[in-house]
């Protein structure tokens, strides 16, 4: 029996020896090689699962991730592997928002062994999923018709909600409705899309569309109107309203048509001047604006009420200074030589009569019908300016006609 058991152990013993030289000779005749496969595709398990849990891969580049794999095997396999002979992938189940760093798992051929791979490991880079909700604001293409204005836009929603990775949602500054009003004389209604914008103004996208709105500009006419003041009451005794003046004299309006048709001039609220001594100025509402825009005004309307007072000015004139109207031709009216100097009294605001000189006066004397001889002939006075009274101190001068010489009249 022991006989039989030696042999056995003799036979195996040779049977490993065999295998061993057979694997020296083949290892000395044919060693393994080594190479590197470049580019290999690396998927992503469990992507859903994480975007499930409201969570998403932020990687720029997670459509392509790859690696390179380092192998070693016999060469008749190794020289011909390609990179869809191995398979690479990362799963990301289980992770949280963040940074994480994801395994690279890789399988390839039987009888290649994987020495390497390089990265071992992906970054990545995971966030949450947020929304908010933005006031859409509107922007416009193009310019209304000349003469026309647009009023402010309506959006309907006025708001939107927005959905994407916290990053980008924190990054949205603006959400932008579009609408083209060139040359438009009419409400112009329209449904846009809603763009979002970064404070850069760079346009970002969501991974949830955002929905378009209705948007309405309201264009209407426009035309110029005059301010007209509403002054009320009498000023002191011995004062009087002189002028009354409004900045801006006038404004633009804006509205629908029907309205604009109707409307010629707007009325400032009433100016009490009742027992004034002096100027007044005060800003003053302008009445009756419903369903008016008023374009242009920057302030309220100032009205400047002038109010002067009454003076009496004393100027003399002599008799030579009287102009004499209407003497038949071959004439001429001669003034008595015992005529006195005529004094002229003026009545008016002091800004104006105060500053009178005799030419801003002219004494007439109308001869109409007078033949020769002496007459008693009315004078009047006149002023260029406006004042409230001219007086005079004698009324009726007299003058005598007579007929011109031949000399005289050349």
């Amino acid at each position: 029996m022991k006989i039989k058991n030696d042999k056995i152990i003799i036979q195996i013993t040779c049977l490993i020896v065999s295998v061993i030289l057979w694997a020296v000779i083949i290892y000395n005749t044919n060693p393994p090689m080594k190479e590197t496969i470049n580019s290999v595709p690396v998927t992503i398990r469990n992507l859903s699962t994480l975007e499930s849990s409201n969570l998403i891969l932020m990687n720029a580049d997670k459509d392509n991730l790859t690696i390179n794999v380092n192998v070693e095997g016999p060469p008749d396999l190794v020289s011909g592997l390609r990179r869809g002979d191995f398979s690479a992938y990362i799963d990301v189940e289980g992770f949280g928002e963040g940074i994480r760093s994801a395994e690279i798992y890789v399988t390839g051929p039987s009888g290649v062994e994987i020495l390497s791979k390089s990265p071992s490991q992906i970054v990545c880079n995971i966030e949450g999923i947020i929304s908010k909700v933005m006031d859409v604001t509107i922007q416009y293409e193009g310019t209304q018709a000349e003469n026309y204005y647009k009023a402010l836009p309506l959006s309907n929603p006025s708001s939107v909600k927005i959905t994407g990775p916290r990053s980008v949602v924190n990054a949205a500054d603006m959400a932008v409705a579009t609408v083209n009003i060139a040359n438009a004389t009419n409400d112009v209604v329209r449904t846009v899309p809603v763009r979002i914008y970064d404070g850069t103004d760079t346009e970002i996208f969501m991974s949830a569309p955002v929905e378009n709105v209705e948007v309405i500009v309201p264009i209407y006419p426009t035309k110029y109107v005059n301010l007209t003041p509403n002054v009320t009451g009498t000023p002191e005794e011995g004062y009087q309203l002189t002028d009354v003046t409004v900045r801006p004299e006038r404004i633009r309006i804006a509205a629908r048509q029907d309205i604009l048709d109707t409307i010629n001039e707007l009325e400032l609220a009433e100016l009490d001047i009742t027992g004034a001594s002096r100027n007044i100025i005060i800003a003053r509402d302008i009445l009756n604006t419903d369903g008016l825009l008023l374009l242009d005004l920057t302030t309220t309307p100032v009205v400047n009420a002038t109010v002067d007072k009454i003076v009496d000015k004393e100027l003399v004139f002599e008799p030579s200074e009287i102009n004499f109207i209407n003497v038949e031709e071959g004439y001429e009216a001669v003034v008595s030589e015992t005529q006195s100097d005529i004094t002229v009294t003026v009545t008016g605001p002091s800004s104006i009569v105060n500053q009178l000189i005799k030419d801003d006066l002219t004494i007439t004397a109308d001869m109409e019908g007078r033949d020769i001889g002496l007459h008693d002939v009315s004078i009047v006075c006149t002023a260029e300016k406006d004042v409230n009274n001219i007086s005079l101190d004698q009324e009726i001068i007299n003058v005598e006609v007579i007929e011109l010489r031949p000399s005289d009249e050349e």
